[in-house]
């Protein structure tokens, strides 16, 4: 038997029909050169998952439904059901109620119970049972997953009840420890920072953020629109964003259109702790720098000096700094460890005090990076919060441990603001 791979894939149509006229045989004939073209393609469309729905302006919609067939929806010989706006029986569209008197917390928890079907797809998947094997399974269980949780949420996110919220969030979560790779008994929070990925309320914010900016540029006519953004090269990197340009800039968009902090709904979005970091966290984040080595160089010693050159004046930036944080963590099987070093200075190598922490018989580089630099935040930074003037550069060789800080869960910081300096 030859082995075939299947694949699904879901598209929306959206056609538009003359008024006064029925709007079944534009679809129909478009279907039929749909099918055609999968054919070339070796490919079918399933008629048993086809599913139509019929939205006029008139008030009458059901009045208007063809009772008596005579335009029939038809696809590979089967007729495809078509559901009216208003009507009696339920309209579904890619498997979503499409009832306008649906309240937000009922199509929340119909969310949810959709996802719930995709997590159980996606652990059998995760687990080798069934199904296929994705390249890059932590992509694939993040898009497939989340994407039909995430239908609509930026919409139902601003008004839906807390309990709407929190049970979307614990789905979230279950996707979560699917990516990772934990116990289902692990918490939300961990889940999220060992899966890098950020909580489900940043990217319900975001969407919202593209539908305000999407909005604003139908506005605009197409000639004075302004070009696309070109796609990202090779090693292409956002330029940092501190903590006040982000806020600023969500502050003044949200408050633009009509969303503001201190609406009931609004409070908690904007004021909520984001864990990991409970206690305190840095003021301004400013993640990463590029060191421009000469290529050229071949030989190994002169290498050496070259990097030691660039990262001299690289350094020499931030003498002014009042301390400097040192985090590494070490995989050595059974003794995995995170230690972090605070120092007076650049130039000194006296040590004011120094912390480590014993991360377990299992150990995992990113884990323990980023176990030590909290380590060294909470013993050694947070105690000296009170002196508001000194300034603080951290240093850490983790590349997974800067990619969090940029976009991970650890980029997201308490409300409470304190200004004891930046993290480099």
């Amino acid at each position: 038997m030859s082995q075939q791979t299947c694949m699904r894939t879901t598209s929306l149509l959206s056609l538009r029909g003359s008024p006064g006229k029925t709007p079944f045989p534009l679809p129909t004939w478009f279907l039929k050169n749909c099918m055609r073209g999968v054919r070339k393609n070796g490919l079918a469309i399933n008629p048993s998952k086809c599913e139509a729905a019929w939205f006029t302006l008139s008030t009458h919609t059901e009045s208007d439904y063809d009772r008596e067939g005579k335009w029939p929806l038809v696809v590979a010989g089967c007729e495809i059901p078509v559901m009216t706006m208003g009507a009696s029986r339920t309209t579904k569209l890619l498997g979503m109620d499409l009832d306008p008197r649906l309240t937000l917390n009922v199509a929340a928890t119909k969310q949810c119970a959709a996802t719930s079907q995709r997590i159980s797809q996606l652990r059998c998947i995760a687990h080798k049972e069934a199904g296929p094997s994705p390249h890059d399974l932590r992509t694939f269980v993040i898009g497939y997953g989340a994407s039909k949780l995430r239908y609509g949420s930026e919409l139902i996110w601003a008004v839906a009840t807390d309990s709407a919220k929190n049970e979307m969030q614990k789905t979230y979560a279950t996707l979560a420890r699917i990516v990772s790779g934990v116990p289902s008994t692990v918490d939300p929070e961990s889940a999220l920072l060992e899966a890098n990925m950020p909580p489900l309320h940043v990217l319900c914010l975001r969407a919202r953020l593209s539908i305000f900016e999407n909005t604003r540029a139908c506005q605009m006519d197409w000639m004075r629109r302004p070009p696309p953004e070109p796609p990202p090269r090779a090693g292409f990197r956002i330029s940092p964003l501190s903590r006040d340009e982000l806020y600023a800039f969500v502050d003044a968009y949200t408050k633009e259109y009509g969303i503001t902090q201190s609406s009931p709904r609004e409070e908690r979005f904007f004021r909520s702790s984001i864990p990991p970091w409970f206690a305190a966290s840095a003021h301004r984040v400013t993640i990463g720098v590029e060191l421009p080595i000469d290529h050229s160089i071949t030989d190994e010693e002169e290498l050496i000096r070259e990097k030691r050159r660039v990262s001299e004046e690289a350094l020499a930036l931030h003498s002014h700094r009042s301390w400097i944080l040192a985090t590494d963590g070490g995989v050595d099987v059974p003794k995995s460890a995170g230690v972090g070093i605070l120092l007076s200075s650049l130039n000194s190598s006296e040590i004011i005090e120094k912390a480590s922490i014993n991360c377990g018989a299992r150990p995992c580089s990113y884990r323990t990076e980023s176990r030590a630099l909290l380590l060294a935040l909470e013993r050694l930074i947070i105690p000296r919060i009170q002196h508001r003037h000194k300034t603080l550069l951290v240093v850490t060789d983790s590349q997974s441990l800067l990619a969090a800080l940029n976009k991970g869960p650890l980029s997201q910081t308490d409300w409470t603001r304190i200004r004891s300096g930046s993290v480099y």
